[in-house]
């Protein structure tokens, strides 16, 4: 399918920063006090080692085979975590997909949920486009990547992203890469990449790849989508709020918080803010419920949502598609 490109970068929206490292490009955050920001060891392990008893769900999660109707208006299917699956007439979107049962380099390490759902790509039919938003191997798998790569016929994703897919056996000609405020447009849909504010690896140094967040627009009715993928709060939800008008939906980063990292990861409050800089209609928590929340529950930050947010909270179980735009029913399956 043929496809064009565009740019909305200006003055007001830059592209990302880069500089010359000694090996390699490095991407900057627009935030300058995130650019020496470091983690010390011994937060890491404590996130993975002294973590409170609910950090991880005690309960079967409940959860539905994703729906593969050709729906006539746009849906969403969470997944679990960051995973999520956007259905509307053709074009079928897999967005951060990780069917695997870790996420990470080795299977004994940030393992998911015993009680968490996993899809597969089997329970796919043929995919339009695969958006990955950055590196990090809760949103990046390698296995995922190599069942999808037949499958889909593209993968977009932030610069150098794709050095990764190309080792994973994809195919060059599939890969798109974006900087922020670049994006393609198809016939009836439009995807944009937008800043965020966050970093990269895999074990092979840090932020030799971008990551973004993304926009989708459903041309023909009128609907627009936000994807958060991982990040902490700046100025540029305002920015993206400012440029695109309002969203129908945006789905948000509302998991694995920590004040040993500020930069990278939003507070519960700060996701309040995004929402209303972003001119949110309604929201959809991403980045819990299939891996382990460290510092807090499970489900502290949904919880947080539905007590404290001035909008509609979309909280499908795992596998079931929401109409984007319509009424959500909240029946508190993560409450249990």
């Amino acid at each position: 399918m043929n496809f064009k490109s565009f740019d909305l970068s200006s003055n007001e929206r830059p592209k990302a920063k880069k500089i010359q490292g000694k090996k390699y490009e490095i991407f900057l955050n627009e935030n300058k006090l995130s650019h020496n920001f470091k983690v010390s060891f011994k937060e890491v392990l404590k996130y993975y080692y002294l973590y409170p008893k609910d950090a991880i769900v005690t309960f079967k999660l409940p959860f539905l085979k994703p729906n593969l109707s050709h729906f006539h208006t746009p849906h969403i299917t969470w997944l679990g975590h960051s995973s999520l699956f956007v259905s509307y007439k053709k074009y079928k979107i897999l967005i951060d997909p990780v069917f695997n049962t870790h996420a990470s380099p080795f299977s004994f390490i940030n393992k998911a949920f015993k009680n968490a759902p996993l899809f597969c790509a089997n329970d796919f039919d043929e995919i339009f486009a695969v958006i990955i938003t950055h590196s990090h191997f809760d949103h990046l798998d390698e296995k995922s990547v190599k069942a999808l790569k037949e499958k889909a016929q593209f993968f977009i994703t932030p610069l150098k992203v794709g050095n990764y897919l190309k080792s994973y056996g994809v195919s060059e000609k599939k890969i798109i890469e974006l900087d922020w405020w670049s994006g393609i447009e198809f016939n009836d849909i439009k995807i944009t990449a937008t800043p965020a504010q966050h970093n990269s690896s895999r074990g092979d140094g840090k932020n030799k790849s971008l990551w973004a967040s993304f926009v989708i627009e459903f041309l023909s009715v009128n609907k627009k989508v936000f994807f958060s993928g991982d990040g902490g709060y700046f100025t540029h939800f305002e920015k993206i709020g400012t440029f695109f008008g309002d969203f129908d939906l945006v789905c948000l980063e509302s998991g694995q918080f920590n004040t040993a990292w500020p930069y990278s990861h939003s507070f519960p409050e700060q996701i309040l803010k995004e929402a209303k800089d972003l001119n949110a209609k309604a929201l959809m928590p991403i980045h819990w419920g299939r891996f382990l929340a460290g510092t807090h529950a499970w489900n502290e930050v949904v919880k947080f949502l539905y007590e404290n947010l001035n909008l509609p909270l979309i909280t499908p179980k795992m596998g079931e598609a929401y109409e984007i735009g319509s009424e959500f029913e909240q029946d508190f399956w993560w409450r249990s």
